[in-house]
C-alpha cells in the first residue's frame, strides 16, 4: 500500500513538473518602448534587430517610429537576448536583455538612445576620467571608456578626436601638457581595447571649456573643477 502510495505521489510530482514546464515553454514576453535621439531626447524613426543568446538573428530587422515607438514580441523568459541599432544615420550601438522567468504574459517596458552619424558630433566623456590636475585614468573610469571603445569599435569607419580643456586658466604650457597627456590617456586605453590608432586624433587645449566653465563660486567641500573631455568626431 505504502508502494503505491509512493509511485502515485511522484507520478502526480512528475505531471506537475511537466504541466509548469510546458506552460512555461508557451509563455512569450514582449519588450517595448521608443528610440530616443541621445542629443534631444525625443523618439525616432531607427531600425534596430533582435538577436539572441547565440547570436541569431530573431525574426527581421524592424524600424521604431516617432510615435508608437518599437515592439518585439515572442521572447523567451529566462533567455538573453541583445537589441543592435543598424540604421545608417546612427552609430551602431547594442543593449542586452535579460528576460525574467515568469509563468505568465509580461510586458517589459525600455527605451534605448542613438547616437547620430555625422561628422562634428560632440559627445562630453561624463563624469569625468580625470582627478584635478592628473592625467592618468582615475579609479573607476573603466566603465565609461568601455562604452566609447565599444561604440567606435562597432563602427570601424569613424575617426575621432579626443578634445582636453584645462582645469584652471592661465599657465598655458602647463595646460597645454596636462591636455595632452589626458588625451594620451585616453588614446592609449581605446588602442589597447581594439580601436587603431590612426582614427583617434588628441587635441590638447590650453583654455577652459566654454561651454562648462569653472563655477565662479567655491564648489562644495571635496567637489573640484577638473576640465572637460570630448569625444568629437570628425570623419565617418
Amino acid at each position: 500500500m505504502n508502494r503505491f502510495r509512493t509511485l502515485f505521489l511522484a507520478l502526480c510530482c512528475s505531471l506537475a513538473t511537466t504541466a509548469a514546464y510546458a506552460q512555461q515553454v508557451n509563455v512569450v514576453v514582449t519588450l517595448a518602448g521608443h528610440v530616443l535621439n541621445a542629443n534631444s531626447l525625443q523618439p525616432v524613426e531607427a531600425s534596430y534587430s533582435v538577436y539572441d543568446a547565440a547570436g541569431k538573428k530573431v525574426g527581421i530587422t524592424n524600424k521604431a517610429n516617432p510615435i508608437d515607438g518599437y515592439l518585439v514580441t515572442g521572447l523567451k523568459p529566462g533567455e538573453n537576448y541583445t537589441v543592435r541599432i543598424e540604421d545608417p544615420r546612427y552609430f551602431k550601438q547594442e543593449y542586452a536583455i535579460s528576460i525574467p522567468k515568469t509563468s505568465k504574459y509580461v510586458e517589459i517596458s525600455k527605451d534605448f538612445t542613438v547616437k547620430p552619424m555625422a561628422a562634428g558630433r560632440k559627445f562630453p566623456v561624463q563624469p569625468s576620467v580625470f582627478e584635478l590636475r592628473k592625467t592618468t585614468l582615475k579609479v573607476g573610469a573603466d566603465g565609461i571608456m568601455k562604452d566609447i571603445s565599444d561604440l567606435l569599435r562597432m563602427n570601424p569607419g569613424v575617426k575621432v578626436d579626443v578634445v582636453c580643456y584645462a582645469d584652471e586658466a592661465g599657465a598655458a604650457d602647463a595646460a597645454r601638457k596636462i591636455s595632452t597627456d589626458r588625451g594620451n590617456a585616453i588614446k592609449n586605453f581605446l588602442v589597447q581595447s581594439g580601436v587603431t590608432a590612426d582614427r583617434v586624433n588628441v587635441n590638447a587645449q590650453t583654455i577652459t571649456d566654454p561651454i562648462n566653465p569653472p563655477p565662479v563660486r567655491k564648489g562644495a567641500k571635496g567637489k573640484r573643477y577638473v576640465g572637460s573631455v570630448y569625444i568629437v568626431v570628425t570623419g565617418v
